[in-house]
């Protein structure tokens, strides 16, 4: 016989409220016992009959209460120990039949059932409460029952049985169902963790590698050519306040970058850096979704292209046809080991290329140098 684990549903993580209406519930089932103890009360059984019956009904009532209040026990603490918990139930209420107790007592076994239904495996419960049943029948047969008064008995125990069995299913996918939503939440943080971490580097990598090209070019022209290096100076805190936007935008998830604004940005990256800046061809119009990725892949491609080439030339390409859209970061610079030099810039631009279906290529140019190419599906 399988115990099923259902108690993540009833213990005491539960919020109090919940905890408060299982336990009434508990209570409220436990009054139908006052109609056994008055039949106690009235019946020709001996005083010493009576305290055992009284005992062996303590015994009963606290171990069903073990069994289905909410929170942990020694008898819930395994599933050994709810067997054990359900078999001595089932041995008190036979044990109180047995002692000589009023035959409606046999309520009981419904009791039984109900914890049965609520702690095995459906499969196990089903056998139990069937058995229980038709143990309620061999026990009519052999005291001399009516079929009406068995049918009652019966009919009952099937019936609150498998009552509490789909009771408990409920419970349990429920139970799931919140242990489901708790992890979509997570999932979704971590998700936007993420999404905050790729967006942060990908502003303030390209910003901050202007900012540094700049500041070391005005402290070059400080003494040669003051003007300039005031006009650099002021580029410098005019990045400064984008990126600053830029960030505020991207931590409140407002923001999404143009790809014209991409272009400008690494027009004057690459300027700054002495690097020639060529974008071949008109920029096609493009759905936004695309629009986007091309241009942090520009921003990407061209602070790399700062960063790590040496190069004297840059070339972005962008275009449309054929039901997919290409854009493509150039430069005539140092090629081997790029890739794994961008770091987490290209990991980030993967993502959001795959998240519309296409796909990154980076590595060496055909002719020399290296190139950063995405394609991506375009729906006409």
């Amino acid at each position: 016989m399988r115990i099923v684990d259902r108690q993540p549903a009833l213990t005491d993580s539960v919020d109090p409220a919940r905890r408060l209406r299982l336990v009434a519930g508990i209570g409220l089932g436990l009054l139908f016992l006052t109609g056994p103890v008055a039949d106690l009360g009235h019946s020709t059984l001996g005083t010493a009959r009576i305290a055992v019956v009284g005992v062996l009904l303590a015994a009963f009532v606290f171990t069903y209460s073990r069994c289905m209040r909410p929170g942990h026990g020694v008898l819930r603490s395994t599933p050994a120990g709810m067997l054990v918990a359900l078999t001595l139930l089932l041995a008190l209420a036979i044990g109180i039949r047995a002692v000589g107790a009023p035959s409606s007592f046999d309520l009981l076994f419904v009791f039984f059932v109900a914890a049965a239904g609520m702690r095995l495996t459906a499969r196990a419960a089903l056998v139990v409460i069937v058995a229980t049943a038709g143990g309620l029948g061999i026990e009519a047969a052999v005291v001399g029952e009516s079929s009406s008064a068995y049918a009652a008995k019966a009919l009952a125990v099937l019936a609150i049985g498998c009552m509490m069995l789909a009771f408990a299913r409920q419970i349990r996918i429920n139970a799931e169902l919140h242990s489901a939503r708790g992890e979509i939440r997570r999932l979704a943080a971590s998700e936007e963790r993420l999404r905050i971490a790729r967006d942060l580097h990908d502003l303030l990598g390209h910003s901050l590698s202007v900012i540094n090209l700049k500041s070391e070019l005005a402290a070059k022209l400080v003494e040669q050519d003051p003007a300039r290096a005031a006009a650099e100076l002021a580029d410098v805190q005019t990045v400064g306040r984008q990126a600053l936007a830029e960030v505020r935008e991207a931590v409140q998830g407002y923001r999404q970058l143009a790809l014209d604004d991409a272009l400008a940005g690494a027009r004057t990256a690459l300027s700054a850096a002495g690097i020639a800046y060529e974008l071949e061809g008109p920029v096609p119009d493009l759905p936004p979704d695309v629009e986007e990725m091309f241009a942090w892949t520009v921003r990407e491609g061209t602070t790399n292209v700062v960063r790590h080439s040496g190069a004297y030339r840059c070339a972005v390409r962008i275009r449309d046809g054929g039901g997919r859209a290409i854009v493509e970061v150039e430069d005539d610079g140092r090629a081997p080991e790029r890739a794994a030099a961008a770091g987490s810039g290209l990991a980030g631009l993967t993502e959001r290329a795959e998240r519309l279906h296409g796909r990154l290529e980076a590595g060496a140019a055909p002719g020399g140098g290296f190139r950063l190419r995405v394609v991506v599906p375009v729906v006409t």
